[in-house]
């Protein structure tokens, strides 16, 4: 009793500021036990830390090779398609996960950075989810991705153990940014990178 006592004698003595610093801290710590609005948070704090990754058409991350361009994807319709069929643009591709607070967190700079570069750069989002739980999230959000499902595991190359993990791939197959963790993908850098990149022969 005597520590009870002393406690709220204690917390008389606060400031307001920290007794509201206390209140929204309780708030969080419930937000994120809460299935339903744990993620929204995470996804909040992601944002704050998104930054422009640092790119050049310099770097050089492999190059895939013709059995890598082979690699087949299923669209929403069932039909596939090859990596190779991407060819005649630079290539972005982005592995997501509809649970994957990281991803959620970088979507709104990459549908930014599709909006203006969608008819000169492929957009490639793949994940291993059903698109029973990929389409709904999408169109919830309003993001015009065409998304993907690996109709056989993706090329050596392109793995990753990180969500997201993010890759710009050039007219010639040389993949030129490889990126885990959620960025800014609508800076500055990146757009002069794709230029340049849209300008190769």
């Amino acid at each position: 009793m005597k520590f009870l006592k002393n406690y709220i004698e204690t917390k008389k003595k606060e400031s307001l500021w920290s007794k509201i610093t206390d209140i929204l801290m309780i708030l969080l710590i419930v937000g994120l036990i809460i299935p339903t609005t744990r993620t929204p948070i995470l996804v909040f704090f992601k944002q704050i830390t998104n930054f422009s990754p640092s790119v050049s058409a310099e770097d050089d991350y492999g190059k895939l090779s013709s059995n890598d361009n082979l690699w087949t994807l299923v669209d929403e319709k069932g039909q596939q398609v090859r990596l190779e069929q991407f060819g005649d643009k630079p290539i972005f591709i982005n592995f997501w996960a509809t649970w994957c607070a990281p991803c959620l967190a970088e979507m709104p700079s990459i549908a930014e950075l599709q909006k203006e570069f969608g008819t000169e750069v492929h957009f490639i989002f793949i994940s291993y989810e059903d698109f029973a739980k990929t389409t709904p999230l999408l169109l919830e959000k309003q993001w015009d991705f065409k998304t993907y499902f690996p109709a056989n595991r993706e090329p050596k190359i392109l793995q990753s153990n990180s969500l997201p993990t993010t890759f710009i791939i050039d007219k010639n197959g040389k993949i030129v940014v490889r990126e885990t963790g959620n960025k800014k993908w609508s800076g500055n850098s990146v757009k002069e990178l794709l230029r340049e990149l849209i300008k190769q022969n």
